[in-house]
């Protein structure tokens, strides 16, 4: 398995994946992803700045997903509770694994690939989803993500934070 940044050869695959995830919260009655973002717009810019990342095998592309590590704006308004850290951190945006591989642990492949990643730069990693998405937030939990409190994106989001050993 390869961790890489996308490249402008995988938009269009990229760009399917994404669609195939928000249908999936749709259906599961999950109000996020909803409103026509993340769209190819958004993986363009991820590609263009360099923060898309890809798990593949060979030419396939099993899962993607953006790891910024210049911060994330709603962040700095945390409710109900306070981040682990305060320094510098990375953040991953838009994770999702292409609709052939769900439920095969690619997700928490991502995760580690992009903590390793991470743990060069930065003393911990942040991500935050729908409070819907039970599924998400169980596999954040398993990795060693601890809740920090709520964030404003698009609507209410669970924050989640993980120290990394560097």
């Amino acid at each position: 398995m390869i961790f890489r940044h996308a490249t402008t050869a995988d938009i269009d695959r990229v760009t399917e994946i994404v669609a195939h995830a928000s249908k999936r919260l749709g259906k599961a009655g999950i109000d996020q992803w909803q409103r026509g973002y993340p769209n190819r717009e958004s993986i363009v810019q991820d590609v263009e700045n360099g923060v898309g990342m890809i798990l593949c095998m060979g030419a396939e592309i099993l899962a993607y997903g953006a790891v910024i590590f210049t911060g994330e704006k709603a962040y700095d308004d945390i409710t109900g509770g306070e981040w682990l850290t305060q320094g510098e951190y990375a953040v991953i945006h838009r994770l999702c694994v292409s609709e052939i591989f769900v439920g095969m642990g690619f997700a928490k492949q991502f995760m580690r690939a992009a903590e390793t990643m991470a743990a060069e730069r930065v003393s911990s990693m942040r991500i935050d989803t729908h409070p819907d998405n039970v599924i998400m937030q169980k596999m954040i939990g398993s990795l060693g993500y601890t809740y920090c409190g709520d964030v404003v994106i698009e609507s209410r989001r669970l924050a989640y934070e993980k120290l990394l050993n560097k």
